[in-house]
């Protein structure tokens, strides 16, 4: 009782965290004030105004310097969550990302890993660029040891590189996410994976790549693997809906109502926003992993809406367009 008291006492002591911190978050009307600016600069000196100060390099221009700023941010926050909480494996997850493009350019041999650091120190992304895989963890070894030292750079074998460390970081992420303790959570990891297991096959088919090399690569995702292998074999996404469970269903048809190059971007901008909603149910817990894990999304979230203005505003996207990829914010 003792110690569950002091679990309780440290998750509480991370949730007063989260709560400080939740106030820092870009609010949903300040990135659509963002994207109707005009000019580029106009939306820098509003990023004065926010959180991200602190992060900003005088003198970025460019989107390579933009894209580290916002890393930089979100990285600097996990990983100050990540040692106010008892169970780390939270805050794995929404670093999990920068591992896996670290770990892609390991695989590839090609020398410097400029992302966030969390699950693949320095020294154990070198034994992998060198071909040794064994440091790497057990849920993924397996899968990568076969691609480990490069390899052909022809498209067809690039591809399956691709989905083979897509399948990796999505085992991953579901092993993290029953590492939590925390049954919302686990489901709630389980509706992201299935959404971008489902963007990657749709992207794939439209690229005219063969589906059934993904069962062989995705495999095992818990719960859903008769769904990955039941829709590898349906030769036509919209059908794919049909075999869909829940609300991803619902969303998966709302999609196919956009404009043909619009379809893929809009279901996940559609499964964004329900997560989003998931999420923001434990706002107002004040003691348990799942209020820092809906932080962390809503992190995650403005995020991407920052990258999305700013890389918008840099190659002059049309101002509607931008607003309509602008995900819902978690405040």
């Amino acid at each position: 009782m003792a110690a569950l008291t002091k679990n309780q006492n440290k998750w509480g002591f991370a949730c007063g965290r989260v709560s400080a911190l939740e106030g820092q978050l870009i609010p949903q009307e300040t990135f659509y004030l963002l994207a109707g600016l005009d000019r580029v600069q106009d939306v820098f000196n509003r990023l004065q105004e926010t959180s991200l100060r602190e992060h900003m390099t005088h003198g970025a221009l460019t989107w390579e310097d933009w894209s580290t700023v916002i890393d930089n941010y979100v990285h600097s926050q996990i990983l100050s969550l990540r040692q106010c909480t008892p169970n780390p494996a939270i805050c794995d997850l929404y670093s999990l990302s920068e591992d896996y493009l670290n770990l892609k350019r390991a695989v590839q041999n090609r020398g410097s890993f400029p992302f966030g650091k969390s699950q693949f120190s320095e020294s154990r992304l070198l034994e992998v660029a060198s071909g040794n895989g064994s440091l790497l963890p057990e849920i993924i070894r397996p899968a990568l040891s076969p691609v480990l030292g490069g390899g052909s750079q022809e498209e067809n074998s690039q591809f399956v590189l691709d989905v083979t460390l897509d399948g990796a970081f999505l085992r991953h992420y579901l092993f993290l996410a029953h590492q939590s303790e925390a049954p919302f959570i686990e489901e709630w990891a389980t509706l992201r994976v299935l959404g971008r297991a489902l963007v990657a096959m749709w992207r794939a088919f439209r690229a005219g790549q063969q589906l059934k090399v993904f069962p062989a690569h995705f495999l095992p995702l818990n719960s859903l693997d008769g769904l990955i292998t039941e829709i590898s074999t349906i030769p036509d996404p919209k059908a794919w809906g049909a075999s869909i469970p829940g609300r991803p269903s619902d969303l998966w048809q709302a999609a196919f109502e956009a404009e043909e190059d619009e379809q893929v971007s809009t279901f996940e901008t559609l499964l964004a926003n329900h997560l989003t909603e998931l999420a923001q149910r434990v706002k107002l817990q004040t003691a348990g992993p799942e209020r820092v894990a809906g932080y962390l999304w809503g992190l995650w979230i403005a995020a991407y809406n920052l990258k999305l203005v700013i890389s918008g505003k840099l190659n002059n996207l049309d101002e509607n367009l931008l607003k309509k990829r602008i995900r819902n914010t978690y405040v």
